[in-house]
């Protein structure tokens, strides 16, 4: 079973609809109005900072014209405020006629007005209609040219307006490269974060004059901001068995930057490569506005990338081998070598987490300059790209975020049958995390159901209504679909009524991404799930069950005593580096019976890591650090040679890092927004 796009009526090869394609230059422009009210007014520079954790999106609504009426978008537009429809131009006199009946503020802008002066003009209506009686910004704000630096200048010049800097030669950035951009945009991010400290810590005027350039140096140092890449490209499996050789010969290589890439009101019109171009940049700019961070394209990924990756996982399917899949990987980082440019390199060091909009798992590259991984590195999260349809359709609906400020209810749905090996150890491994919740019960619930058929999950899912919901089941393929098999049948629809916000799939490969299947984890998305944690490749039944326990616990630990992290994202990512321990010892017998070994201070092997590993552990470097620790117990043993040589014989796998994290768990926060401000405001 394959979606395969129809060529009349999506490009090729990421399947945008050529109806939707035809939004793109209104959708563009809608990026260069006001996203809030905030963005009308001076706002002190700490809050600026503060709201980079609160993805404060621009709320588009892409409709057909046969849709734009008060039956269907009544409801809707009763929590919103209509400011402005806009519409090619020969829809002008119908989008006008019902954009008044639905009380749309300012007048309906065709493109053939979209300009410098209208957005001008706009943006003062928008102040004069909702704020008039506070002071309006000043500065100027124009249309952005070059499509491919949009996601870096455009929040840039956001900044520029709420801080007083001039603004007028902002337009310039269009004629700068992308190293030029990014220094300015790095420069402005320091300066806000200078000036934020200064106003959090309550400098007087001279004072802050005084402390300004030694904090500039300073908040320079540890500048962290949110960062969002657009990565195209596509498996070479999927574009065989979608396209024809003809098709599959009109899908070049896409470059990271290209200066013919720019904006017009018939961007919509141009060849395919260039049109999902506009659209994969339409998505990392409005992720990067609404995080008031920056984004980056890179080139698309070649061929030999995703068949190497593909090579990798299926290894997974056999008995692998530590050695074969540290070969594997060096193999997908030399074919992924040509992603790693300057520019992206300096926008990950002084990344708070990724946001990668792409169907390749950039994550499990190694940054040069790194031992591990670039998920080990900082917290991931993807936003599948085929087919690009849905990927504009859901960026532009972006959901509200959410708090489990409170309590967490958890319902884990045991699919496989417990006379299944698997499925006993299943319900073993999450009894025994519910004991291990259990002091925190009151912060966090865990439900477990015998869910052996599709009915019964969705009725359970329907009964507890879980925040969280946890899939015990196998993963199979069907054809080219990575599915879950529910009892004994596969299935990709769940067809819940009410989809819980966060799914974990506690499942062996139903993400994979080498050969380009339509995965469950992308499904659930479409149906309505905030955020879909999955697998790339087989993992052992025992040591998934204590990842996503120990997930959890840190969840209700959070929820109990808050203040250490501030999304799931950031759970998630803590507790996936903090297991290189557990997936080197558990590498081998050998290593496992040494890990409970004593040492001279009469502890095990894993508490005196514990104890010895407080500060030490580099993310960047979190195996390599985590063998130099452990080889230093070893060594007082005097067992170090032989310890080590069980790293490399039979060796280990770094299995905590082919978990992939979909949508959007960065929006899913552990405390309410105004805490989270507050928190941020404080410098967390």
């Amino acid at each position: 079973m394959l979606e395969r796009p129809d060529p009349a009526d999506a490009t090729v090869p990421h399947g945008l609809s050529k109806t939707v394609a035809t939004a793109l230059p209104g959708l563009w422009y809608c990026l260069h109005l006001p996203a809030t009210l905030l963005d009308l007014v001076d706002v002190d520079a700490w809050r600026l900072k503060a709201a980079q954790s609160l993805r404060l999106d621009h709320n588009i609504l892409l409709v057909p014209i046969d849709c734009f009426d008060e039956d269907l978008l009544g409801r809707y537009l009763q929590h919103h405020h209509p400011v402005v429809a806009i519409c090619p131009d020969e829809l002008l006199d119908e989008a006008r006629q019902r954009a008044s009946a639905l009380g749309f503020v300012l007048p309906t802008t065709p493109y053939s007005e979209l300009s410098d002066a209208t957005l001008s003009a706009q943006w003062d209506a928008m102040h004069e209609h909702f704020i008039p009686d506070l002071p309006a910004l000043t500065g100027e704000v124009s249309l952005t040219r070059r499509l491919d630096l949009a996601a870096l200048s455009l929040p840039h010049r956001r900044l520029a307006r709420q801080m007083g800097w001039p603004t007028a030669e902002l337009a310039a950035q269009d004629d700068m490269s992308v190293s030029g951009v990014l220094a300015q945009v790095l420069n402005g991010q320091t300066r806000l974060a200078a000036v934020a400290r200064l106003e959090r810590e309550e400098a007087s005027h001279s004072e802050a004059d005084r402390r300004y350039p030694q904090t500039l140096r300073e908040e320079a140092a540890r500048l962290r901001v949110p960062v969002a890449l657009g990565l195209p490209g596509v498996a070479p499996a999927y574009a065989r068995n979608a396209y024809d050789a003809e098709l599959r010969r009109r899908t070049g290589h896409q470059p990271a930057v290209s200066p013919d890439d720019t904006w017009s009101v018939s961007l919509h019109e141009r060849p395919d490569h260039m049109v999902e171009r506009a659209a994969i940049e339409f998505a990392v700019t409005h992720q990067a506005i609404a995080s008031s961070g920056l984004g980056l394209m890179l080139p698309s990924v070649l061929p030999n990338a995703f068949v190497t990756l593909a090579e990798l996982e299926r290894h997974f399917l056999t008995t692998h081998s530590s050695a074969a899949v540290r070969r594997l990987l060096t193999r997908l980082n030399h074919a992924a070598q040509p992603l790693w440019g300057k520019e992206v390199t300096a926008a990950i060091q002084c990344a708070s987490h990724l946001t990668v909009f792409s169907d390749f798992p950039l994550g499990l590259l190694t940054m040069p300059g790194d031992s591990a991984p670039l998920c080990a590195r900082l917290p991931v999260t993807y936003r599948p790209l085929d087919p690009l349809t849905r990927t504009v359709q859901q960026q532009v609906a972006a959901p509200p975020s959410i708090s489990l400020s409170h309590t967490i209810k958890v319902l884990v749905a045991e699919c496989i049958p417990a006379s299944d090996p698997v499925g006993r150890i299943s319900r073993e491994g999450w009894s025994l995390a519910r004991k291990a919740a259990a002091p925190q019960s009151g912060k966090l619930t865990i439900i477990q159901a015998e869910t052996l058929t599709l009915d019964a999950l969705q009725k359970s899912v329907a009964e507890h209504r879980p925040d969280i919901l946890v899939i015990s089941a196998h993963g199979t393929m069907v054809g080219n679909m990575a599915a879950l098999v529910i009892g004994a049948t596969p299935h990709l629809d769940l067809g819940l009524t009410r989809m819980p916000p966060v799914v974990m799939l506690s499942a062996c490969h139903v993400a994979p991404r080498g050969s380009g299947a339509v995965a469950i984890t992308d499904l659930l998305l479409r149906e309505g799930a905030l955020a879909v944690l999955g697998t790339q490749v087989p993992v052992e039944v025992t040591r998934n069950a204590i990842l996503m326990a120990r997930f959890l616990i840190y969840l209700a630990e959070e929820i109990a005593k808050p203040g250490q992290f501030a999304t799931i994202l950031d759970v998630w990512h803590h507790v996936q580096t903090s297991n290189a321990v557990h997936d080197i010892l558990d590498g081998s017998p050998s290593l496992q019976a040494w890990a409970s070994s004593a040492t001279s201070s009469g502890r095990s092997v894993i508490t005196e890591f514990k104890i010895r590993a407080s500060g030490r552990l580099r993310r960047p470097h979190i195996y390599e650090d985590t063998e130099r620790v452990l080889g230093e117990i070893a060594d007082e043993q005097g067992r170090g040679d032989r310890v080590r040589n069980w790293f490399r014989r039979p060796g280990y796998v770094p299995e905590s890092l082919f978990y992939v994290f979909a949508g959007r768990p960065d929006r899913i926060y552990l405390s309410s927004l105004e805490q989270q401000v507050e928190q941020d405001g404080r410098g967390r």
